[in-house]
């Protein structure tokens, strides 16, 4: 007897039912359904247990398999219930597929496999297909607000109007952009504060609109929020001489809600009249060096970006501000010193002189001052005793 043989004959023997009939073959679930329930993405596939299953005492489990039509990628879930919910792309149809699956017990290896009961659920989509947006970029900045600008669908008229609406595990229902950004008049964005925003689960985003005519297509998209992170630019970079060949450069991180492990770095520096060259930093590091030579002026700039530890993606920030350092010889440092300490002495004499000339000139001006208000005392003082005599001599 060969393995295939003694295969079928073991399966067989597993099948043996409450009542003692053996069973070969098992049927698909029945009236399998896929239901919307208004978000957006999400799609409640559910389905009913094959009748001829009732009032058995066996293992029975479900296979099921879904995708957008035009995919080859398709999801595989294997689960006891009666109903799964996923979200799903809402630009083309989609393909549900569901089994029946049946062992004797659920720790044997032997299993039937009913035949595939299919689905295709086709999702509204009014409208020519030209008319819906394209080309939408959303960042999040900071984790502080985010801006979702998008261009408008192929040769759509000047009086189209755009709606955007979101949805969100954390949110009852769909809620529409309460704050579009707008371009020559056109709406061409949404601008999302803080609250609105959610890490690490699919943010649902559906912009439709209306023309004159005919409705606007829908276009959906599924984001996930930490992946479209830009941070702010690092702060407080310095850049300090640790020895005669090695500059220190060290930073702040960017303030904000995100966590400083959360992020990595990337360091550009030049030297005089050279060309932007990029260091590796590592992981989680806000410092590093660089080899140095004398008589050169080197300069730095840092950007950030989220690390692969807190997301699959993110935006770099813009780079901070420019920071430069002159290099140069322990003796010319020693000159410079001498330098410096000369012009110190020089510039403490010259304001000693200063000085000297400015209190001499104001004692002077007080001498002066004095001098007048003397001589005008006394003249005033002689025209009176004048007076005095005129009278005495004529009373005499």
């Amino acid at each position: 007897m060969d393995l295939k043989s003694i295969t079928v004959f073991f399966t067989l023997m597993l099948w043996q039912s409450a009542d003692s009939e053996m069973l070969t073959s098992v049927d698909p679930p029945t009236n399998l359904q896929v239901i919307d329930p208004g978000y957006l993405g999400p799609l409640r596939m559910c389905w009913q247990a094959p009748t001829s299953l009732a009032n058995k005492k066996l293992c029975v489990r479900y296979m099921l398999s879904y995708c957008n039509v035009n995919s080859t990628n398709c999801k595989r879930v294997i689960t006891k219930q009666l109903e799964y919910t996923d979200g799903f792309n809402f630009n083309e149809e989609i393909i549900v597929k569901v089994r029946t699956l049946v062992k004797d017990q659920c720790k044997s290896a032997m299993e039937l496999q009913s035949d595939w009961v299919e689905i295709i659920y086709r999702p509204p989509l009014e409208g020519h297909a030209d008319s819906k947006v394209k080309d939408l970029q959303c960042i999040v900045y900071n984790l502080e607000y985010m801006e979702c600008l998008w261009q408008d669908g192929m040769a759509v008229p000047q009086t189209i109007n755009y709606t955007l609406y979101y949805w969100h595990e954390d949110l009852e229902q769909t809620m529409q952009c309460n704050n579009y950004i707008k371009h020559q008049g056109r709406t061409v964005g949404c601008h999302f504060q803080s609250d609105d925003l959610i890490e690490f689960t699919d943010f649902n985003i559906c912009i439709n609109g209306s023309l004159e005519m005919e409705p606007v297509r829908p276009a959906y998209f599924t984001l996930q929020l930490q992946d479209l992170v830009k941070v702010a630019a690092p702060a407080e970079v310095k850049l300090t001489l640790s020895s005669a060949d090695t500059i220190s450069i060290q930073w702040e991180p960017p303030a904000g809600k995100i966590k400083p492990h959360c992020l990595k770095y990337e360091m550009q520096f030049r030297g005089k009249s050279s060309d932007w060259e990029a260091k590796v930093i590592s992981e989680g590091v806000t410092s590093t060096t660089l080899n140095a030579t004398t008589n050169t002026i080197y300069c730095v700039h840092v950007r950030a970006a989220v690390n692969m530890f807190c997301a699959d993606d993110s935006f770099w920030s813009d780079w901070s501000s420019v920071h430069c350092l002159t290099v140069r010889s322990e003796g010319e440092d020693n000159v410079t010193i001498q330098l410096n300490a000369a012009k110190l002495v020089v510039l403490i004499a010259l304001m000693s002189i200063t000085l000297i000339l400015t209190l001499s000139t104001i004692y002077c001006w007080i001498r002066w001052k004095r001098l007048i208000a003397k001589k005008k005392l006394n003249r005033l003082l002689n025209d009176n005793i004048k007076d005095i005599k005129k009278c005495i001599h004529i009373n005499y």
